[in-house]
């Protein structure tokens, strides 16, 4: 197993988790991103090592390392990912709170994107950006005297502050 491998089952292991186990808030995902950060380092570590002692030639030892790296990755996430109520999966699963479908239909929902690129346009009511507000045909009488009194103060303001441009006349 070669680096990229280690770094695929990192991201793996952190996306399984975040499915199976739904009930995380922002500290949650902090703790994520360091553990994220620390174990690509320990990856990087741990292949260069690998590369330097040319552990790679020894398929049996090289295997043994590969499984106890994965085993300890999941492990400590496991153990240590902050949960809602102080809680980790560990003490979850510890306590037989197997995670249910529902948790994992809920943790799929969190991890997608609520925008339909395909079926989306501008022209259509349900796009998120250019919907229409109303027709326009509720506003009454009242509503329309009012606004047009409001339109006509603003204009009569502006013409008195608006002087109009006279030449000066030459003597």
């Amino acid at each position: 197993m070669n680096g990229w491998a280690r770094f695929f089952l990192l991201l793996v292991c952190c996306l399984v988790t975040l499915i199976l186990w739904p009930q995380y808030n922002r500290a949650s995902l902090a703790f994520l991103g360091m553990y994220f950060v620390l174990w690509t380092c320990i990856t990087i570590l741990l292949s260069v090592l690998i590369n330097m002692f040319a552990i790679y030639k020894v398929e049996w030892l090289h295997r043994i390392i590969s499984i106890v790296f994965v085993v300890v990755m999941a492990g400590c996430l496991l153990y240590y990912f902050p949960l809602i109520n102080h809680q980790t999966p560990w003490a979850r699963l510890k306590a037989n709170q197997w995670p249910s479908g529902q948790d994992i239909q809920e943790g799929i929902k969190q991890l997608t994107f609520n925008f339909d690129f395909v079926r989306r346009n501008v022209h259509r009511d349900a796009n998120y950006i250019n919907q229409k507000l109303d027709d326009g045909k509720e506003t009454t009488t009242e509503t329309t005297q009012e606004i047009k009194k409001i339109v006509k103060k603003q204009q009569e303001t502006l013409d008195i502050v608006v002087e109009q441009f006279k030449p000066e006349e030459e003597e």
